[in-house]
């Protein structure tokens, strides 16, 4: 625990938030006619808790605990998977493998992507161009389960209901 009773997961983007962000990138897909397959929707939201996978009590942690439990204990959290590297390594394996990145894989990386934004938002930031340990963060960051990041996932609801 750190100080004033706030553990270590405190600065982590919660499970519902990046969902909702995944939400945000399939409904943005769709809106530029980039997610033609009904296979966008689920696989976005795969890909918006995917980076987390690096965390043992992170939703898909939980459920692939063994997976977890080894990214974690080789990479740490918020390290290589909340980089570039794993969508840009998977686009390019697409590509040497079928000469093209298919929908169902651009809705995984547009959920993937979107939870490196949603993290970006955070105090702590993302290690983008990892393994260099720059991190990148917005100058206005949200701190997690406060106030101010169900503003931003309730805003970011409102207007894809909105603009639908």
């Amino acid at each position: 625990m750190l100080c004033h009773g706030f553990s270590p997961l405190f600065f982590l983007m919660q499970a519902r938030s990046h969902l909702i962000f995944g939400i945000g990138a399939t409904w943005l897909m769709h809106r530029t006619g980039w997610a033609a397959s009904v296979h966008a929707w689920p696989l976005t939201l795969v890909g918006a808790l995917l980076p987390d996978i690096d965390h043992p009590k992170s939703m898909l942690g939980r459920r692939l605990a063994p997976v977890s439990f080894a990214i974690s204990s080789v990479f740490g959290h918020r390290g290589m998977t909340h980089s570039l590297l794993p969508p840009m390594l998977f686009v390019a394996a697409c590509i040497y493998g079928w000469g093209h990145v298919p929908p169902w894989a651009l809705a995984l990386c547009a959920g993937y992507l979107s939870h490196l934004l949603a993290d970006w938002l955070t105090p702590s930031g993302v290690p983008l161009c990892w393994p260099l340990r720059t991190r990148f963060r917005s100058p206005l960051y949200v701190t997690t389960g406060s106030s101010a990041e169900w503003c931003v996932a309730a805003a970011l609801a409102f207007a894809m209901w909105r603009w639908w």
